[in-house]
């Protein structure tokens, strides 16, 4: 071999040597089979029957209703609630704020006394009607706005025998003797609009109502609760 040739095919061998070799084509994909899992096909079809079973829970729900009484006519307060102007409505089951009176209690509030004004088509609840309006032969009602310090932490409710209480100017010394104090029940409680004083209504006897609203206008009072519900 001539020495040019030589080197000419050293030089493809060197070529040859560099040249990058191509990879070999991949073969073909072997198939691969699906892995269940029993755990998680158990859960869907968990989340499936609890969807089916809510759908046929709120269809149900939502269709039920049960009855109610309500005023068919206005009715004044202190009027009687005659059986004329009392009907049924249908209300749809379920949590409400509502506190009506059930249609099977009827005789309950038939002939009843309206506690306040009733408007054609309104819900009767258990504060709409009593067997007689306060106050009573004899008795009268009377406001006290009271700041917090003025009485309980706990507010009276309707039915507490309580006692107001006349009390000292403020900075005043305390009196020597029994202060004055008048027996009351408990009628209502209410937030007044004036700052944080609550308005509590009091029955007392008639001939110390004038007595008590000239010391309560004072705004030297206290409330005494004597006993709860016991009024």
């Amino acid at each position: 071999m001539s020495s040019g040739t030589k080197v000419a095919t050293q030089d493809q061998q060197a070529r040859s040597a560099t040249r990058p070799q191509r990879p070999a084509p991949p073969g073909p994909l072997k198939p691969t089979r699906a892995r269940r899992r029993p755990a998680l096909i158990a859960l869907g079809l968990a989340l499936v029957a609890l969807s089916v079973l809510g759908s046929v829970y709120l269809t149900t729900s939502l269709g039920k209703t049960y009855q109610v009484l309500a005023v068919t006519d206005a009715v004044a307060r202190g009027s009687a609630i005659s059986p004329g102007n009392i009907t049924t409505v249908d209300l749809p089951t379920g949590p409400t704020a509502l506190k009506p009176i059930s249609a099977d209690e009827f005789d309950l509030v038939k002939d009843r006394i309206a506690t306040t004004d009733l408007k054609a088509g309104q819900l009767i609840t258990r504060d709409s009607f009593a067997e007689e309006l306060q106050p009573a032969p004899g008795q009268s009602i009377v406001g006290v706005a009271l700041a917090p310090n003025q009485m309980p932490t706990n507010w009276p409710k309707s039915g507490d025998a309580v006692r107001i209480v006349e009390t000292p100017a403020t900075g005043g010394e305390p009196p020597a003797e029994a202060p004055f104090s008048i027996a009351a029940t408990v009628v209502s409680t209410s937030r007044s609009n004036l700052g944080d004083q609550v308005v509590v209504d009091v029955q007392v006897a008639s001939n110390n109502a004038a007595a008590l609203a000239a010391r309560a206008a004072t705004g030297r009072v206290a409330l005494v609760i004597d006993a709860v519900g016991a009024g």
